[in-house]
């Protein structure tokens, strides 16, 4: 038993001494101050990048018109295949033309949507953006009209793609008025 004691009591001693004159206490300083201060980034990582998601998603919240909405959403399943063709953003423009009646600024229009969806950090957030643009304008006849103008987009290219018929179904379910 003395063996166990005095094995004991040099440990004991020797921590004192350690914390005393070794450099004990500037070692339990850094190592708490650097425990903070990693909470501390942590903290500041995740402000980061919910800042960013926000920045991201702005682009679309501020489109001026319901149907600069309807424009992105064709922008966005368009992009469900991928980089948009060509045809595609041909058939964008003749809806654009046709059924939203654009002019002159028909271009930048399309420009300002198609930047709109290309920082929109997901499609979800994409969906409950523009449905905010959305549903208090447009009646049911007019988000009919719209959910044809995606099709149409979706079709091209030998018809929709898995992912252009979730985006669709996703946009039925999301955008109209509750009934």
């Amino acid at each position: 038993m003395p063996v166990i004691a005095a094995i004991v009591g040099a440990v004991f001693t020797g921590v004192i001494y350690w914390m005393l004159w070794g450099g004990g206490m500037e070692y339990l300083r850094d190592s708490l101050a650097s425990h903070g201060q990693q909470k501390h980034r942590e903290k500041l990582q995740q402000r980061r990048a919910e800042a960013e998601t926000e920045s991201r998603r702005v682009a679309l919240r501020t489109l001026p018109e319901t149907r600069d909405g309807a424009v992105a959403l064709m922008c966005l399943v368009a992009s469900e295949r991928g980089e948009p063709t060509s045809e595609q953003r041909d058939m964008i423009r003749s809806e654009m033309k046709a059924i939203l009646e654009y002019g002159a600024d028909l271009e930048e229009r399309l420009a300002l949507a198609q930047h709109a969806v290309s920082r929109a950090p997901s499609r979800t957030m994409a969906m409950l953006d523009l449905r905010d643009l959305m549903r208090p304008h447009l009646t049911a006849a007019e988000f009919g009209e719209l959910f044809a103008m995606l099709r149409r987009v979706a079709a091209l290219h030998g018809g929709p793609t898995q992912g252009q018929e979730s985006l669709i179904a996703e946009a039925e379910r999301t955008l109209p008025p509750h009934r």
